[in-house]
């Protein structure tokens, strides 16, 4: 007698399978997006005073280093997209695992001036940028179809993970062992996936180049170009981008300049990891079952009131606002590349969703640095603070214009 499996059945099936194929890379790439380039933004908030008393640079300066180190990323990214597209993710990791790793030796031990400092900073962008979630997202779409949201969700927690854990532990390695053994901390953490990367069962680069892109559903480049979707994920990641890191960096020294302990404001900044990290697998896996954009939204307009009550009340709401920042944190990274992924296919999804992420990433590094040059103008953070609120609200609105694209059900 043939058993007969029904669509929701096969559908769950289905899920699980991909699970029982795909938890390798999803390891290998949760950990990978955690400790790769993005983490360099986690952990600059807590080197900012150190390296203002041992060097005298204003914070502007100091968050030079997210800019130059974006641009560097933004000017690789568009060959690692179709690096990626062409020899896989694995051949692209062994490159820029190792030569990230180098540049964090490089800062930590030949740092003599401000201009090394922000040298080093655009040359870990550009040569790692390999290490970028661009990798580890291609890495779980290769592998994610049905549950595509919630894989995404958990490799994007891997950076909310580091949003956690790496201000407080830096903070440690800062005041036990100074500003230089941080970096080299960070040094040791980056140098993990490379070693994963071999039992993460990734496609060969002979396998890859076998593929005739040509018959993969998709956009082509030159087609995307022409659509108005590409351009407004483009904008909006790069509003969104903007917004959402502006406060990043600068938690740390706003809550030692009300009078916190260095240590516990590095404790504190970190809970836009815990928002971050609570937010990211949900968020997936509401992606999986909803519309994403419906999803996304509200949570973007919770953090832009993050940043005005921030701007009201001061210190006192630095717990509450890095929470729903670290919430709309998560949703943007982990909507960036699923929004990606459904509007462009997977015929160019490399190359195209490396030009969104690039712009992300400029944006990401603007924020914080204008915020910077705010302060040291000003001795205030209002006018980031009200920016950011309004780049929110701007970016909400473009998303909700986007036609619908076709979801695919997860049960």
């Amino acid at each position: 007698m043939t058993q007969t499996v029904t669509p929701d059945e096969g559908t769950v099936a289905s899920s699980r399978s991909e699970f029982r194929r795909g938890w390798p890379t999803l390891v290998f790439s949760t950990i990978g997006a955690g400790v790769g380039l993005s983490a360099l933004g986690y952990i600059l908030g807590t080197l900012v005073v150190p390296l203002q008393e041992e060097f005298g640079w204003g914070r502007g300066e100091i968050n030079l280093a997210s800019l130059v180190s974006s641009l560097g990323l933004a000017a690789a990214l568009p060959f690692v997209g179709r690096f990626l597209d062409r020899f896989g993710v694995k051949r692209v990791a062994l490159v820029s695992i190792p030569l990230f790793v180098i540049m964090l030796i490089l800062v930590s031990t030949l740092t003599s001036s401000l201009a090394t400092f922000l040298a080093f900073y655009a040359l870990a962008g550009l040569l790692g940028a390999g290490t970028s979630a661009v990798t580890y997202s291609k890495a779980v779409i290769d592998k994610f179809d049905k549950r595509r949201g919630i894989a995404l969700g958990i490799v994007a927690g891997g950076l909310g993970t580091a949003g956690l854990l790496l201000p407080p532990l830096m903070g440690i390695v800062i005041a036990g062992s100074g500003w230089r053994a941080a970096y080299l901390t960070m040094a040791v953490l980056a140098a993990l996936p490379f070693v994963l990367v071999f039992f993460a069962r990734l496609s060969t680069p002979a396998a890859v180049a076998a593929v005739d892109r040509s018959t993969l559903p998709g956009l082509t480049i030159r087609t995307a170009v022409r659509r108005r979707e590409f351009w407004s994920l483009c904008v909006v990641f790069f509003l969104l981008g903007w917004a959402l890191l502006t406060m990043v960096p600068h938690f740390v020294p706003l809550l030692i300049d009300s009078g916190v302990d260095p240590v516990q404001a590095a404790f504190l900044s970190s809970l836009v990891g815990v928002g971050t990290v609570i937010a990211r697998p949900v968020i997936g896996w509401l992606f999986d079952r909803f519309y994403a954009t419906y999803v996304a939204v509200p949570l973007f307009i919770a953090a832009a009131l993050g940043c005005l009550l921030l701007l009201w009340a001061g210190p006192a709401a630095a717990p509450l606002t890095a929470l729903l920042i670290g919430i709309g944190f998560g949703a943007e990274i982990d909507l960036m590349s699923y929004l990606s992924s459904r509007y462009f296919g997977p015929r160019a999804f490399g190359a195209l969703y490396s030009i969104v992420y690039s712009l992300f990433m400029i944006g990401s590094a603007f924020g914080p640095v204008m915020a910077g040059f705010a302060f040291d103008a000003n001795g205030s953070y209002t006018v980031p603070l009200i920016l950011a609120a309004s780049m929110m609200g701007v970016a909400a609105v473009v998303l909700l214009t986007l036609p619908r694209f076709q979801r695919t059900a997860a049960s």
